[in-house]
């Protein structure tokens, strides 16, 4: 049964209601990559969706003045790798507040992508930036995925109720579908 619905103002209850509702929903598992002073960069994220198939466009959400941002806006690219269960470590560093992000340790060395690639990922998407938004104190960038790849093996890192998660397997209830949007 859902607790009483509390109405969002600037008090801090209703923020904190916000965090929590948000919080119950999964939410898969990605760095987003780009360049800083030359070197591969990543930040965690779960504000990633994929927006149209055609054109392939994602978009990722980033705090303006984080680093990550800052260095997107500059480079009008990022890339998107998609974690595998087993890339918690990736996830922890990438996610640390206030640290330095520098990804060599977990990039790919001799990538043929235009972006880092974390090494082991489930996918990759390589994209331009092709349109932002400013929403609070986030940029929503909307990148056309100009390349990506993906390994047949693996299962995605997943972020529930604050904690990072695999996926149990099923196989009762495991089936193959096509999203009729995508």
């Amino acid at each position: 049964m859902l607790s009483k619905l509390s109405l969002i103002t600037e008090s801090t209850p209703a923020r904190v209601s916000f965090a929590e509702a948000m919080s119950t929903l999964a939410s898969g598992v990605v760095v987003v990559t780009s360049r800083r002073d030359g070197r591969p960069w990543g930040s965690t994220v779960t504000a990633f969706a994929s927006v149209s198939a055609d054109p392939p466009t994602v978009l990722v959400s980033l705090c303006t003045n984080g680093s990550a941002g800052r260095a997107i806006a500059a480079t009008r690219q990022f890339g998107v790798s998609i974690l595998a269960e087993e890339q918690l470590a990736v996830a922890l560093y990438a996610s640390a507040p206030g640290k330095p992000k520098f990804l060599e340790a977990f990039a790919e060395p001799d990538a043929s992508s235009a972006t880092p690639v974390v090494a082991g990922a489930l996918a990759h998407l390589d994209c331009d930036v092709v349109e932002t938004v400013d929403v609070a104190d986030h940029t929503i960038f909307f990148g056309r995925v100009r390349a990506a790849s993906a390994t047949d093996a693996g299962a995605p890192l997943v972020y529930h109720r604050r904690r990072y998660r695999a996926l149990a397997a099923d196989p009762a209830t495991e089936r193959s579908t096509t999203c009729l949007m995508s």
